[in-house]
């Protein structure tokens, strides 16, 4: 029997969030649409429920999360912007492009001004945290691109899916869409790691058998 990796361990801990997320609010809007003459009240509910374990999170284990934080903001201002500006719905379905999407869009201008963003919040963890290694400009250049396009594509794709599809057929898509991007670019991520380590390690063994020559 082949031994469990670590990154198959990681994959079986993500698959129920992944499920959930899909899932859930899927079943949600289906529930609560009937009850509503317009997608934006179920949309609401069902985009709130994740949230509120996010949440319920936050309460339990007393520290904050970035992410949910973000996502929770996210959500807060689609609902305002989806209340004020429109009924379509449109605003609610694409809440989470409003945080990745500028994110990604400031990835990707760090990296083409010469200032990777990555780098940057390396270096302002390493003041407080001399420890930190500060990855190089190239190397921070290349994951930096790599995440920005992650988001902005997620963001873009989310959008699209959002507009060709009908409700019900997107809350089914668009999680494990989305999902499917950010792996993908984390894997890059990894396997870039894994050779920039393996070139580490082929530059330390060289320089110890020149000083044993020596």
């Amino acid at each position: 029997m082949a031994t469990p990796t670590p990154q198959s361990i990681q994959l079986r801990r993500f698959v129920p969030s992944i499920a959930f997320n899909a899932v859930v609010p899927l079943l949600i809007y289906t529930l609560a649409r009937p009850y509503f003459t317009s997608d934006v009240p179920a949309l609401i509910i069902a985009g709130a429920f994740p949230l509120l374990l996010t949440i319920g999170g936050f309460v339990a284990r007393r520290k904050l999360d970035v992410i949910g934080v973000l996502s929770v903001a996210g959500f807060l201002v689609a609902v305002g912007a989806q209340l004020l500006i429109s009924d379509d719905g449109l605003i609610v379905k694409v809440q989470g492009t409003l945080v990745t999407g500028p994110i990604g869009v400031i990835f990707l201008l760090s990296a083409l001004v010469g200032k990777p963003m990555i780098q940057v919040i390396f270096q302002f963890l390493a003041r407080r945290n001399p420890a930190i290694r500060v990855p190089t400009k190239r190397r921070a250049l290349a994951i930096t691109l790599i995440l920005g396009g992650m988001f902005t594509l997620c963001a873009v794709v989310t959008v699209i899916l959002a507009l060709s599809l009908p409700t019900p057929v997107f809350l089914a898509v668009s999680n494990p869409v989305g999902l499917g991007i950010v792996a993908l670019g984390f894997v890059t991520i990894f396997l870039l790691r894994r050779k920039w380590q393996a070139q580490r390690d082929a530059e330390e063994s060289a320089r110890k058998e020149s000083a044993e020559k020596v």
